[in-house]
């Protein structure tokens, strides 16, 4: 599958490409270089982990096999939420109370932590705070929505539940049932923030070099040795931050992930007027099938809409789909088309909790964000980097080995796809009656 994965930096969305951060002048590595860490994967995670050990006065090398932010971290729809994929009732019983509470917690604290690294650092992102809108594609959805306003209830926290004329009035369109405001929720151009935090990490001390594929991890006498084609960097510790990546670096991690093909387009910008009303205060809605179904709206006035298609190697999102679900909510807008489409690559751990994780001494991993890369990708990062800097195993927010993590069985890519295909149908056959014209789905939800 590698062969098939699109991280070319050439294709990185221009609709993220062309404002906010610009690229990073950097050079590859050549030579030899000692570090007391290095980073692999210049994604959001590995930036974020550079970027604290840096400013903790370490000497650390980033390398990234493209450009940094040419995976996942530069393709996704855009939305940090404060959420796991389940709820927090669900994580502790997976995880246990105490871990599966520390990594409620950090999923909650995500948003505001990467508001204040984006204002410390003046990332320019397009980051707007004004919270997201998750709304009811049928009555289950309503029911799962109602749950999660009494569950965060619970914890002090507030969250508004609108009827179907708060709904409509929220988005600025479509027929929902319901919808759940989540004011903690943020949206922002991942690409331009993957940017910005390596950045910040090179502007602290950090070495970052692009275009430097790692080809050898080994054990070393004084700690570890990773080579490039045309360098090497012998460290104490290494931290893999590569989501995919990892199974060509690691491999009895190979089958701790999966790979889920999402899609995504984005309109060309349009005009202010035209957009009055459209997710004017809520900047991004997520529906509550099961699949992707998000509509964003950028500070440029593009609307990003996610796809449906396949989850496997090839093959384009359907963007008519995706056409006719815009504006069938949005039916005042003039939408002649998109100005373009993306894939990316998300990587699905077997229970869907991210982890952090130490096969051999000094060797530290993070994976399995589960399409939860922008805001828990962060934190994930200043975890890995805490582990690096002498921070105990057991006090970190993201587990080990608790809830007993699975390898995916050989197929699982297989099934994946046809369950993808099965639970569409479903649920295109639930968003019946008023409903119907929304019915489009799209990839895991964002």
């Amino acid at each position: 599958m590698p062969g098939h994965r699109d991280f070319s930096a050439s294709t990185l969305p221009r609709a993220y490409a062309g404002c906010g951060e610009p690229p990073i002048e950097t050079d590859p590595l050549i030579g030899a270089a000692r570090a007391h860490v290095a980073v692999i994967g210049g994604g959001i995670t590995g930036a974020s982990a550079a970027l604290h050990l840096a400013q903790a006065g370490k000497v650390v090398h980033l390398l990234e096999a493209e450009r940094i932010g040419s995976g996942g971290s530069g393709r996704a729809f855009g939305q940090v939420v404060p959420y796991l994929r389940t709820e927090p009732a669900g994580a502790r019983a997976a995880l246990g109370a105490e871990c599966g509470e520390r990594l409620v917690r950090a999923a909650a604290a995500a948003p505001e932590r990467v508001r204040a690294l984006v204002e410390r650092h003046g990332i320019a992102c397009d980051i707007e705070a004004g919270g997201l809108v998750f709304a009811a594609h049928a009555p289950s959805g309503a029911k799962a929505l109602r749950a999660r306003q009494v569950a965060w209830a619970e914890r002090g926290i507030g969250l508004p539940l609108l009827d179907a004329a708060g709904a409509a009035a929220a988005i600025g369109g479509g027929r929902y049932l319901a919808a759940l405001v989540e004011p903690r929720g943020l949206t922002l151009n991942p690409l331009a923030y993957t940017r910005g935090l390596a950045r910040a990490a090179r502007d602290a001390g950090a070495r970052v070099h692009e275009r430097s594929p790692v080809t050898a991890l080994t054990r070393a006498s004084t700690g570890w040795s990773v080579e490039t084609a045309q360098g090497t960097v012998l460290c104490d510790t290494v931290i893999v931050a590569a989501g995919l990546g990892l199974a060509g670096l690691f491999k009895p991690m190979k089958r701790r992930l999966l790979p889920f093909r999402v899609h995504e387009a984005a309109t060309a910008p349009l005009p202010a007027e035209a957009l009055s009303g459209v997710l004017e205060r809520h900047r991004a809605l997520t529906d509550t099938r099961r699949l992707p179904s998000g509509v964003r709206r950028t500070g440029e006035g593009r609307l990003v809409v996610t796809l449906s298609g396949p989850s496997g190697a090839s093959g384009a999102g359907d963007a008519d789909a995706g056409l006719t679900r815009l504006r069938a909510l949005f039916p005042q807008l003039h939408v002649p088309g998109f100005s373009e489409q993306w894939s990316g690559w998300v990587d699905l751990s077997s229970d869907q909790y991210p982890r952090l994780v130490e096969p051999a001494p000094g060797l530290l991993v993070g994976y399995g964000l589960s399409g939860r890369g922008l805001g828990l990708g962060t934190a994930l990062g200043q975890s890995l980097a805490q582990r690096a800097l002498g921070a105990l195993a057991e006090d970190a927010p993201f587990p080990a080995t608790a809830g007993r993590p699975r390898d995916w069985l050989l197929g699982s890519t297989w099934m994946a796809a046809a369950a993808a295909v099965a639970i569409r149908s479903i649920e295109r056959r639930q968003a019946d009656g008023p409903h119907a014209a929304l019915s489009s789905s799209n990839g895991p939800r964002p």
